[in-house]
């Protein structure tokens, strides 16, 4: 027998080797000390993934006073680039600027004044008039001064609203120009605040595993950063910036979403709950961000935002795949019955798998009378059995107590009959519940990944293995098939690529990408899913699609 997925555990170990390599990001200043203008200056090297906020805490100096000194950072840094960063504490030298003149290169295209440069000159550069060069900068009133940064334009919005007459009106697109560098930002559950007061130390010596939300949100990164190390060129640059996505401190995930860091990104991915990612996703939406969710199964969040993607499909998603494999797969000779063991929790999604066969047969032009029979429990499924046909029994439960004593009397019952189990995917990593029960009964469930194709990242396994000593999770792979598959239409189209995810299907080695939308002012949610049996000890992937 088997167990489906990996093993979510992380030695303490591996999981302090990872932090340290890539969470504290422990970064050093320069020692490239230049001295001019009479001022003395660090020369720092930009690095791969260094945002210009992190640059700013390194050496302790605000955002704007950095961008005085290097006019050519106000459209972004990329790697290899070389930047002036103003020792502090030298006469005259503030390392801090007024709250008022604070620099908003998302809003405007600033200038920075050169010596002996006039107003006249300024306007007739960038052709605009001195009235109006006037009302972007009211300070202009005291005079020009050498090295100041001015603003000379406003820049257009990054969404554009579309409407066609006689026709429902269409919501924001994205409309961005394609660049050879961007900023993806990463919100994952790393809960940083809780690591402060874990021994590390003392778990490697007891050899207890890490928390395993932390560990999760590593392998995502792990798998993210594998897939988009495997994209980067000299025409793509991705600059991945992580933010401890903790769902519990509000406070600090607002304030994170109002920082410069923030509001330069292109892209964000997380966080991996739904009260984080609401947070997120409201800051994001006036900015013209897309945010992507990668675990949460509701589709609430779609709501009035088209710029959110959900990838993990809802339950009802899956509930509508498994209606549709019995009609397409087993309808053929077959009666269908749906276990109801008067749990209030479970009848939503009785009804929602009956309401969409039904009504897939109605598409078909079949009959729908009497074509799924709800019965309570085992007894009802036991008066109800119908010899010479395959009966198909759908348990939609969670309630794993009633699972377990169900699934062990129906293999009883089941004795030389043909019964055909289906239910959530949840149920075969029980471990109350016998492997050979689910293999006799041909255990058939939706399940949002390729679980046995893992194979095909037979490579990226023994990286892993041969790094951490231990196996990735299904978080790994989740990881890396969705950098792969964003990061590649953004390679390839540029960020408009996010308005048409509907029209971009694309099968990945573990996810399935095939996203729907109801409207235009909605996000997209991923409705790809796979459907597995289990037959003569073997899961099989079957070929619905």
């Amino acid at each position: 027998m088997f167990k489906v997925g990996f093993s979510y555990k992380k030695s303490a170990l591996s999981f302090a080797f990872i932090l340290l390599s890539f969470i504290s990001f422990a970064q050093e200043k320069s020692t490239n000390i230049q001295t001019i203008s009479g001022k003395k200056y660090y020369i720092h090297k930009v690095e791969k993934g260094q945002s210009l906020y992190a640059i700013s805490k390194l050496y302790n100096v605000d955002i704007n006073v950095i961008l005085a000194d290097n006019d050519d950072a106000i459209d972004g840094i990329s790697a290899g680039q070389e930047l002036k960063i103003l020792i502090p504490n030298q006469i005259g030298s503030p390392t801090k600027v007024n709250p008022g003149s604070t620099i908003d290169t998302n809003r405007f295209t600033y200038h920075k004044v050169a010596k002996r440069e006039t107003i006249y000159a300024i306007a007739k550069k960038y052709s605009i008039t001195e009235q109006r060069l006037n009302e972007l900068n009211p300070d202009l009133a005291n005079g020009l001064k050498p090295g100041q940064l001015i603003v000379v334009a406003e820049k257009k919005p990054a969404v554009v609203t579309a409407t066609v007459s006689n026709e429902p009106k269409k919501d924001s697109v994205i409309v961005k120009p394609t660049k050879k560098a961007y900023n993806i930002g990463l919100f994952l559950p790393f809960k940083l605040n809780e690591l402060e007061t874990i021994d590390i130390s003392n778990l490697v010596q007891s050899k207890v595993n890490f928390p395993q939300i932390q560990s999760l949100a590593i392998d995502f990164y792990l798998g993210f950063k594998r897939a988009t190390d495997s994209l980067v060129s000299k025409d793509f640059e991705i600059n991945l910036l992580l933010f401890d996505g903790d769902d519990k401190d509000s406070t600090r995930l607002e304030a994170t979403c109002k920082s410069p860091e923030f509001k330069s990104l292109d892209l964000i991915f997380g966080p991996f709950y739904t009260s984080g990612f609401k947070v997120v996703s409201t800051y994001a939406k006036p900015l013209a961000i897309p945010v992507t969710a990668p675990v949460t199964q509701t589709t609430k969040i779609l709501y009035n935002n088209n710029l959110i993607s959900k990838i993990t499909p809802s339950q009802y998603t899956l509930i509508e795949s498994l209606a549709e494999y019995c009609i397409d797969s087993l309808k053929n000779n077959s009666t269908i019955f749906v276990i109801n063991n008067a749990n209030p929790k479970d009848v939503p999604y009785i009804k929602r798998f009956k309401q969409h066969y039904n009504d897939k047969l109605k598409e078909l032009n079949l009959p729908v009378k009497d074509s799924v029979r709800e019965v309570k429990g085992l007894a009802g499924l036991k008066s109800s059995y119908i010899p010479g046909m395959k009966n198909v029994v759908v348990l939609l439960s969670n309630n794993q107590v009633f699972l377990t004593d169900f699934i062990t009397q129906l293999n009883v019952f089941a004795e030389k009959k043909d019964i055909v189990l289906a239910g959530w995917q949840n149920i075969t990593a029980n471990e109350n519940i016998d492997q050979e029960y689910l293999n006799k009964l041909k255990y058939t469930f939706a399940s949002p990944n390729n679980l046995n194709n893992l194979k095909s990242y037979s490579n990226l396994i023994r990286e892993y293995q041969q790094q951490l000593s231990s196996d990735p999770s299904d978080y790994f792979f989740q990881g890396f098939d969705i950098a792969q598959f964003y990061l590649q239409n953004l390679k390839a189209t540029g960020p408009g690529f996010i308005n048409q995810l509907d029209k971009l299907p694309f099968e990945s080695n573990y996810t399935r990408f095939k996203f729907y939308r109801p409207d235009a002012s909605t996000g997209f949610e991923n409705k790809g899913v796979y459907i597995f049996n289990y037959n003569n000890f073997q899961l099989n992937r079957t070929g619905w699609k």
